[in-house]
C-alpha cells in the first residue's frame, strides 16, 4: 500500500513549501513541548514555542508573512508528532527583545490541530527544532488522523494506574475525563505516593463516600493530604516541589462495600513492606 505523505493532506504549492518552516519542539528546561501544549486552556493553547523570533545570531531566522507548521513531538514515540499549530507570521520582535513572533492561525489548516500524527525521524539534531519546511516535506509520512484532539492520558486498569503530580490535577480538575474520574470514585483503595527525587514513599488509604478521587483531590488542593511529614516538607519546599516531584499510584483496590477496618488493615501491612515509617514519610 502506497504510504499517506504529509503534502497528501496539506495540498502546499511549491511556492508556499518555499515560504513554510516546520517545527518538530521536544523539550525546554526538562519539560516537554507536548506537556506545555496539552496541559494548557484548551481555548488558548500554548504555542508560542512554536514561533522562535531568532536563531542564534540569525536576523533572518524568520520573515513576516511566513507559515510555520508547528509539530510537537509524542511520548510514546520519539518519531512521531501531533500537528499543534499553523500560522502566519505577522510580526517580529527587534533582536534585543527575543520571543515568540505573533502570528495568526491560518483557518483552512484548524481541523487538523490535535488530530494530525505524523512520522519523521529527526536524529540528532537535539539544538535545532525548526526548519524549513523542503526539508521534511518528501518524508513526513501521515500515521494517523483522529477523530477527536488526541488524548494521552486512558485509563487501562487500576492496575496501571501511575499519575505525576500535573496528569493527575489534569484529570481531576479537567472537563474531560470523566471515564478515569468515575473509575477512581468508585473504589476504595490502598495508594502510595512517591516522592522521586528522594526515594521516599508515603501509603494511604481512601475509604471515604467517594473513594480514591476524594482523598487524590486532597492532595491536588494542598499537596499533603493532611499528613503530618507531608506538611513539614510543604513548609520546607512549597508547591512547586510537589508539583515536579511527587507521583501517585494504587497498590490495592476494594469494592465500596468493604469495612473500613480490613483496608486499614491493609494499609498498615503494605506500610510494613515498604517500611515507609523507617525511611518515608508514614508516622504512624
Amino acid at each position: 500500500m502506497k504510504k499517506l505523505m504529509l503534502n497528501d493532506i496539506l495540498h502546499l504549492s511549491a511556492d508556499q513549501i518555499d515560504n513554510s518552516k516546520i517545527g518538530l519542539n521536544m523539550k525546554w528546561n526538562g519539560r516537554s513541548h507536548f506537556s506545555n501544549w496539552y496541559e494548557s486552556d484548551e481555548y488558548n493553547r500554548d504555542t508560542d514555542f512554536n514561533y522562535a523570533s531568532h536563531y542564534g545570531n540569525n536576523r533572518n531566522y524568520t520573515k513576516i508573512g511566513q507559515w510555520s507548521f508547528g509539530f510537537v513531538r509524542l511520548q510514546d514515540d520519539p518519531n512521531k508528532w501531533l500537528l499543534i499549530s499553523v500560522g502566519e507570521i505577522t510580526s517580529i520582535p527587534t533582536v534585543d527583545k527575543r520571543g515568540a513572533c505573533e502570528h495568526i492561525e491560518i483557518e483552512e489548516f484548524q481541523g487538523l490541530i490535535g488530530r494530525l500524527i505524523i512520522r519523521i525521524h529527526k536524529g540528532n539534531t537535539f539544538s535545532r527544532y525548526i526548519f524549513e519546511m523542503n526539508r521534511f516535506i518528501n518524508e513526513a509520512e501521515v500515521v494517523e488522523i483522529l477523530p477527536n484532539v488526541y488524548e494521552p492520558i486512558k485509563f487501562e486498569g487500576f492496575d496501571k494506574v501511575h499519575l505525576s503530580f500535573q496528569t493527575l490535577k489534569h484529570i481531576l480538575n479537567g472537563h474531560k475525563y470523566y471515564d478515569y474520574r468515575a473509575a477512581l470514585m468508585g473504589i476504595k483503595g490502598i495508594y502510595c505516593l512517591t516522592d522521586k527525587k528522594q526515594g521516599k514513599f508515603y501509603i494511604g488509604s481512601a475509604y471515604g463516600v467517594e473513594g480514591v478521587l476524594q482523598r487524590w483531590s486532597n492532595y491536588i488542593d494542598n499537596k499533603t493530604g493532611g499528613n503530618q511529614a507531608l506538611i513539614e516538607l510543604y513548609q520546607k519546599e512549597g508547591d512547586k516541589y510537589f508539583e515536579e516531584n511527587f507521583e501517585y499510584t494504587i497498590i490495592e483496590t476494594f469494592e465500596k462495600k468493604t469495612e473500613t477496618s480490613k483496608i486499614i488493615d491493609r494499609e498498615n501491612y503494605w506500610k510494613k513492606v515498604f517500611k515507609t515509617k523507617e525511611n518515608g514519610y508514614n508516622r504512624n
